[in-house]
């Protein structure tokens, strides 16, 4: 696709979204479809619902875990592009976990502050007292979120295998620790990792790309979750269709059509050149372009909508470590 025809698709959108509401099983039901048009100041888009449903007040706290559907659907970037977004809108504190490895992980798109990272967390985990422990495990961007780095060493992906130091024990506890400091914490799992931390998560966010592959990565990825015992995590799990542009929407229909009815809500996000696979740059919202950022204040505020049904059911941190 060139610049150009991305450029022209970036005014004609569509951001498609379940307005969340109870049907009379207790189930989540669509309602509406809202539309954003080409741009313009005005707030006639659904920003202001957005808006206000991001903002809204929960008790306790939550954990959001994102995958990808396939590879380079855009997990990472939208793991950190709701948690910029969070932490924008709201007053409390948002954290970023960057559970995964390599040189396009999360923590390398951020400005770092600590030499810190998630390993050496549950190493240190017993000697961390208070927030300003845990403060000294993170770097703080300039939207407000914080991030606990990942490790981009040789051994890395060693040790996210190391049942020691990665047990199921000691991850519960870096959760009910985390939990404790932060309102909202968003994790972005390696892949090695993401089964173990789906039992932990109170929201899944699942991304799929734009392109011709969405639909089978969305079928197939389903089947996995429902092996894995997460059928209910799936059925209300929020769908980001990630990079969307005119030239790819028979495709993102498609895979519309295959998640519809066996997830909350889906939210389209625009193809922006800040975000394309493979970028390494530092960045932000407010780097995007105005459709990209209505998107993700879309993403969060339909996340934070899914929040209030959760905390009753949740199990305690023995249950899932055992």
């Amino acid at each position: 696709m060139t610049g150009s025809s991305r450029g022209e698709a970036e005014t004609r959108v569509r951001r498609v979204e379940s307005v969340v509401g109870r049907d009379s099983s207790g189930g989540w039901r669509r309602l509406a479809q809202v539309v954003i048009g080409p741009g313009g100041g005005g707030r006639t888009d659904g920003s202001e619902i957005d808006e206000a449903r991001a903002r809204a007040v929960f008790s306790g706290s939550r954990r959001v875990v994102v995958l990808g559907c396939t590879g380079g659907a855009g997990q990472t970037t939208t793991a950190l592009m709701l948690g910029h977004t969070l932490a924008r809108y709201r007053e409390d504190r948002i954290l970023a976990v960057d559970a995964s490895t390599g040189s396009h992980a999360l923590s390398s798109r951020i400005q770092g502050e600590s030499p810190e990272t998630l390993s050496s967390l549950l190493s240190g985990l017993d000697d961390v007292q208070g927030y300003l422990g845990m403060r000294a495990y993170t770097s703080r961007c300039a939207s407000g979120l914080e991030v606990l780095a990942g490790d981009s060493d040789a051994g890395a992906e060693q040790r996210l295998s190391d049942r020691a130091l990665f047990s199921d024990r000691r991850l519960g506890q870096v959760m009910d620790m985390l939990d404790r400091h932060y309102k909202t914490i968003v994790v972005d799992p390696a892949a090695a990792l993401a089964a173990r931390v789906l039992p932990y998560a109170d929201q899944l966010v699942l991304v799929v790309p734009a392109s011709e592959d969405g639909p089978d990565a969305v079928a197939m990825t389903y089947e996995w979750l429902d092996g894995h015992g997460c059928a209910d995590l799936r059925h209300r799990a929020v769908m980001v269709v990630n990079g969307v542009s005119r030239r790819s929407m028979a495709d993102v229909e498609q895979a519309e059509a295959v998640a519809r009815g066996r997830c909350r809500a889906i939210v389209r996000v625009p193809w922006e050149d800040a975000l394309a696979p493979g970028r390494a740059d530092r960045v932000e919202p407010s780097h995007l372009r105005a459709p990209g950022r209505r998107a993700y204040l879309a993403l969060a505020g339909v996340v934070v909508a899914g929040f209030g049904t959760v905390q009753a059911g949740r199990p305690s941190e023995e249950e899932l470590a055992q």
